[in-house]
């Protein structure tokens, strides 16, 4: 009984064997690492050991203690906002519709007069402040460098009040 049939690895084309290499963008990653100076790489934000003998055995190693730890540096509300917007920026009561919170409101917002002539309404409910405007350009500051930043746009202020206050019952504000 003969096997009339070719076995797989005679099908295969030969490839003559070369060492690897990589390119980036046509530049091989030889290139690339003597083109980077050595100071461009970070390493002083390591702490240094301190090795010092120890006189029953080996070497111990213990963290380097000179430098004291940096202080936890707390951001203060608005930080970063254009002052004319700090000065908008509430965290407490009344807690109305057209202000701005640095905090989650404590209570629902409750409406201010109608006859604010305005195209659209804006419920932000996730953003650097939160709150219910009629505004875009606020709006956009409030959630702009947000990730999964939170704003719909609504025709009345109704609207756009019972949207937030929904959210803000089922814990859906947030500020960022």
């Amino acid at each position: 009984m003969t096997n009339n049939t070719r076995s797989q690895a005679s099908q295969l084309p030969v490839v003559a064997s070369q060492p690897s290499m990589f390119f980036i963008v046509g530049i091989p990653i030889v290139a690339l690492a003597a083109a980077i100076p050595a100071a461009a790489v970070p390493c002083a934000a390591l702490p240094t050991p301190v090795i010092a003998p120890s006189p029953s055995g080996p070497p111990t190693v213990s963290p380097d203690t000179t430098s004291p730890p940096a202080p936890a540096q707390r951001v203060p509300p608005g930080a970063g906002l254009p002052a004319p917007l700090v000065a908008l920026l509430r965290t407490e009561g009344p807690y109305l519709a057209n202000q701005v919170f640095s905090t989650v409101p404590a209570e629902p917002l409750t409406p201010i007069e109608e006859d604010v002539a305005a195209p659209e309404w804006y419920a932000v409910t996730r953003g650097r402040f939160v709150g219910v405007v009629d505004q875009f350009a606020l709006s956009a500051v409030a959630i702009s460098g947000v990730a999964h930043a939170a704003r719909k746009a609504y025709t009345t202020q109704s609207l756009a009040l019972d949207a937030f206050n929904q959210a803000l019952t089922w814990g859906g504000v947030q500020v960022v």
